[in-house]
Order: structure tokens, then sequence, then C-alpha cells
């Protein structure tokens, strides 16, 4: 395994506070050259900050959602950047310990043919309507799918280029959180392989408020099920595998 193959992606919007923390620690593990911003149109001068430390930025001119940022800043990456065989996502908020990539390199040493890996955090340590939430959509992917994943909104998360590839190749509309779950979903109907590793959980005090809308958020979670769940495709290799 060799660690200059990999790139960190960082989707952000409107995270001036906890940015330069975040990429000061990153700069200990990766060059600037290795470290992408992935700003979705921020107006708190985000972008400003991350270029003045000299890590490179893919930006939105306007807010679209963390799914349609992170599909443009793999196409960028894909195409031009040939060497790049792994990437790294993680979020911007501090939610993230920089500590636990190395268990990403572990994995991807020891499984250099797996696709994507989840980090899996401890849900007894999050905040109950993120446990709830998280534990549900969870436990209905395994359900159906035959997963043993445990945390599929997990934003902390290794893909293989040829993996993200083949994902998007074959086609991913998705542009908000439900982005994530919909990669898994054409992951798993491609029989790419799957990972999850335990990670530290955090939620400071101190951190801003959530993006996330539970309601709208689960009801554009509900129609990507229905979206897959009514795919005849899916259907027939759910049923295959009864």
């Amino acid at each position: 395994m060799n660690k200059s193959n990999f790139v960190i992606v960082l989707p952000a919007y409107n995270e001036a506070i906890t940015l330069p923390t975040v990429l000061h620690k990153l700069k200990t593990q990766f060059s600037c050259n290795q470290i992408f911003l992935a700003d979705d149109g921020s107006t708190d001068g985000t972008s400003e900050i991350a270029r003045k430390l000299g890590v490179r930025v893919i930006r939105n001119p306007h807010n679209k959602g963390k799914g349609y940022i992170l599909r443009n800043t793999f196409s960028v990456i894909m195409h031009q950047f040939p060497k790049v065989k792994w990437i790294l996502t993680m979020d911007t908020d501090g939610q993230h310990c920089q500590k636990d990539i190395p268990k990403f390199f572990d994995v991807v040493k020891a499984n250099p043919d797996v696709g994507i890996i989840i980090g899996r955090r401890n849900y007894r340590q999050m905040p109950s309507i993120n446990s709830a939430s998280n534990s549900l959509t969870t436990r209905w992917c395994n359900y159906w799918l035959k997963w043993s994943l445990n945390d599929l909104q997990c934003g902390f998360r290794c893909y293989s280029i040829r993996a993200i590839q083949t994902v998007m190749n074959y086609g991913l509309s998705r542009n908000r959180f439900d982005f994530e779950t919909e990669v898994l979903l054409v992951a798993w109907y491609l029989d790419l392989k799957i990972n999850d590793i335990p990670i530290t959980t955090l939620y400071p005090t101190s951190r801003r408020k959530s993006r996330v809308m539970p309601l709208i958020d689960t009801f554009r979670w509900i129609a990507l099920m229905f979206q897959f769940g009514f795919s005849l495709k899916f259907l027939h290799k759910i049923w295959k595998m009864k």
C-alpha cells in the first residue's frame, strides 16, 4: 500500500470555524496536494481559508447539497489525477478524528480488493435522534440486503477509485445526504465489496447545529428506498438471495 495513492476529500458548507483545525491536523499526515476541500457554495470564507492553507479547492458557486459536491469532486479527481487509487472522505465539522485514518489504511493493505470502507460509530455515544435514525435505516437495509453493516450514514469513508468509478458509471441521482446511501445500494447491486470499521464517536458540545433536517431528509431516504425497492433489477437480486 502506497500512502501517496490516497487523497482526502472534505465536503463543506460554511465551515470557517472548524476548518482550520481540521486542516492543520490533516497536514501532519498528508501533503497539501492530497487534500481537497469540496465547497458546496459557502458564503463565510471557507474556500479562502482552505486556499490560504495551501490545499486544493473545488467549489460550487451555489449550495446544491453534499451529494452534488461529492459527485463533482470525485469526477474531477478521476479525470485529472490518474495516479490516485483511493479517496477518503471526512466531514469538516469536527466529528471525525484524523487518528482513525490509519485504520482505513490497514483494511486496504489487508484487503486490496475492497471497494468501500465505512466508519462505524458507537450508537450509545450519539445523540438520540441520530442514533434512532441510523439504527432504523441500517436495520432495514441489513434485513433486506443481507448486509452486516452498522452505520450507513457515516461520512467517514474510503472509496477505491475503481469502485466509485463503477458506481458513478452505473448512475447516481441523489444530491443531498441520501447520496451516501445511494452509493452503497448501487455498490451492493454491482457486487462490490463493502467493509466497515470502528471509529471514534465525536459529538462536541461546541459544534454547530447539524444540517441534517430530520423530517425532510428522512422523507428523501424513504423516497430513495422506494426508488430501489420498485426497481425490477434490485427486486430480482433480492429474490435470488432468499
